[in-house]
Formats: structure tokens, C-alpha cells, sequence
């Protein structure tokens, strides 16, 4: 008999909902707005669950509740064995806080412009743990700037004298300087010209090899978190559409907005299908299968009833009345 414990996820999502009531005027009545609706999904520590989507299907409502910045209106979320829910201990949201960072869309934004790198980096050690001694930041600073491949003459800098791939630099040291277990990657390279995307995200690779970290990471892009993820799932108003490892979905996709997703991320896929038109209004999602208004292959069934979830293997799950198991090209690595 085989009494071996299983290891605990880096991030274990259960029914995970979150509904925001919504006014148009002072005196309207308030409308229910299901930025995430039934979310499951788990992250196995040292690995990437991406999160993909259009702007709008409910991505970074998910980010800020593994946060702690948002708060669930049902279903929880399991860090590293800590269930955070209407009653976490107040240990547990002490560990949140030194355990869980963020690394943000645009570094221009997220960096005060008045402050010295150095002490950007070190503003979260100061807070945390007061009365550190100089020395010691001084140390974790020097190692922090090495790491992500900054030399120490930018101790001194200000955001405004960083190119944007540098000030991104600054945001992952300073997210790292805490000794995290888990970073939540929102949109880390979208405001970052092509050129240097790669980098950062080789550098993000690299630092979770070296570090163990843990990534959830949130794109529009599928190319950006097939290249990142070992786990992906594709999100469409607030609903799972497909889940699975990365290779269930870049090489086995069953689920049309899938197919789309890779259409869009590559222009001379074979087999797939683009779509057309706008995500509808998350205060007012059709009937039946949210994605029917823009799926080529809707049929009747499809705006009348919500679709079943197909389970094609161990790790590969579709919500889709009519899944398309057939084979896509692969993305480029």
C-alpha cells in the first residue's frame, strides 16, 4: 500500500466565483456582473498555469483574488496548503503578504518615479521587516540587481532614466526581494517592444529554475504563455473554456475560441479558424454557451443550453458541445 502523501499544489482553485453588482445610474437597480463564474484549476508547485483571453473574460479578476486584492464570492483558493476564503487565519494573509507577488503590465506605471531603484527594491523588505539591518538589504539588493541582470550603478537611477525593458527588470527584483514562493505574472511583457519581450521572459524562466518559484501568468497572448507555461487555461467571460497541460492545448486544442486564440497568435496556422466580432457584455452574457455568438461551428443546442464539460484525458478538459479533437501546429517555441 502506497501511503505517500501527494504534493501540495502551488495553487489549488475550487469553484471559484466572483460577482460584482453593477449600477448604470444613481437610482437603477443593481446588475449582477459574473466576472469569473465556476473556475477550478490547479497549479503543481515549480510550474506555469497560464491564464489566456481576450481583454474583459475575467483574467485579472482571477490574478487579484489569488492576490488577496479581490475577494471571492464563493469557491476558494489553496496556496501551498493555506485555504483563503471568508475565514483565513491571520497568519495565513501574513503569509500572503511576504509569499504571493506581483509582477504588473507596465513597469512605467507600477514604479514611483521619485524613487531611487534601490530603495524601489527595498521599499516591500523595509515594510515587512522593520529593523533589518543595512547591511543586510544592502547585501539582498546587490544579489537582487545581479540576478535579473542589472549591474549595481543602477542603485542610484530613476525609473525615468530606464528603458522599459529595465524598468520591468526593477519590478521583478523588487517583487523578489521578499524570497516569494509565488508570482502572479499580469500581461509581464505586453508593454515591452518585441525585441526585448524575449529577454524578460527568458529571465522569468531562468529565475524560477533557480529560485523554485511558482508562476501564474496572465496574457492575451497564447504564443507569450505556451512559450511560459506548463499548464494553461483559456478563459472566455469569466468561464473555462479548455484546460489542460501545455501540450493539450497547443498541439491537441479541442475547443473553437482555442482555435481562434492560436489563429490569432499565428496568422499561417493551418486548420484553424479565426472569429469575427466583439466579446459580448459580461452584464448581459448570451444564453447557453457564452461563446455561440462568435463560434463557427454554433448549432442549435449551443444558444439554448450551457455546454458539458469533456473530459479527453487525465489532464485535458473542454466545455463545448461540439469539441474539435483535431490536430493544430504547434506554435512556435
Amino acid at each position: 500500500m502506497n501511503t505517500q502523501a501527494s504534493p501540495v499544489a502551488a495553487i489549488e482553485v475550487t469553484h471559484l466565483g466572483r460577482v460584482f453588482a453593477v449600477r448604470s445610474g444613481l437610482l437603477s437597480r443593481a446588475t449582477d456582473l459574473h466576472a469569473v463564474a465556476d473556475v477550478s484549476f490547479v497549479l503543481p508547485k515549480g510550474g506555469t498555469f497560464g491564464l489566456v483571453g481576450e481583454s474583459g473574460s475575467g483574467k485579472s479578476t482571477l490574478a487579484k483574488i489569488v492576490l488577496g486584492a479581490e475577494t471571492a464570492s464563493r469557491g476558494e483558493v489553496c496556496l501551498d496548503g493555506r485555504t483563503f476564503g471568508k475565514d483565513t487565519r491571520a497568519e495565513d494573509l501574513r503569509w500572503r503578504q511576504r509569499a504571493v507577488q506581483a509582477v504588473l503590465q507596465d513597469p512605467s506605471a507600477s514604479l514611483d518615479p521619485q524613487m531611487k531603484v534601490a530603495d524601489i527594491v527595498l521599499e516591500p523588505l523595509r515594510i515587512q521587516r522593520r529593523g533589518i539591518a543595512r547591511a543586510a538589504c544592502e547585501e539582498r539588493l546587490d544579489r537582487l540587481l545581479a540576478q535579473v541582470g542589472l549591474s549595481a550603478e543602477f542603485r542610484q537611477r530613476r525609473p525615468g532614466e530606464l528603458s522599459g525593458g529595465q524598468r520591468q527588470r526593477v519590478a521583478i527584483a523588487r517583487a523578489l526581494v521578499l524570497e516569494p514562493e509565488i508570482l502572479v505574472l499580469d500581461e509581464p511583457v505586453s508593454a515591452l517592444d518585441v525585441s526585448i519581450q524575449a529577454q524578460v521572459l527568458n529571465l522569468l524562466k531562468d529565475l524560477q529554475e533557480t529560485l523554485d518559484l511558482s508562476f501564474l501568468l496572465i496574457s492575451h497572448d497564447l504564443a507569450v504563455v505556451a512559450y511560459m507555461s506548463s499548464h494553461i487555461g483559456v478563459l472566455y467571460l469569466g468561464r473555462l473554456m479548455e484546460q489542460g497541460t501545455r501540450e493539450d492545448i497547443v498541439e491537441r486544442a479541442a475547443h473553437p475560441y482555442t482555435h481562434a486564440l492560436i489563429a490569432a497568435s499565428d496568422p499561417d496556422a493551418l486548420h484553424v479558424e479565426a472569429v469575427g466580432g466583439d466579446m459580448p457584455s459580461p452584464l448581459s452574457p448570451p444564453p447557453g454557451c457564452v461563446f455561440h455568438t462568435r463560434c463557427p461551428v454554433a448549432r442549435a443546442v449551443c444558444r439554448t443550453q450551457a455546454p458539458p464539460a469533456h473530459q479527453f484525458s487525465a489532464t485535458h478538459r473542454v466545455t463545448c458541445h461540439f469539441p474539435v479533437a483535431s490536430h493544430v501546429p504547434n506554435l512556435p517555441a
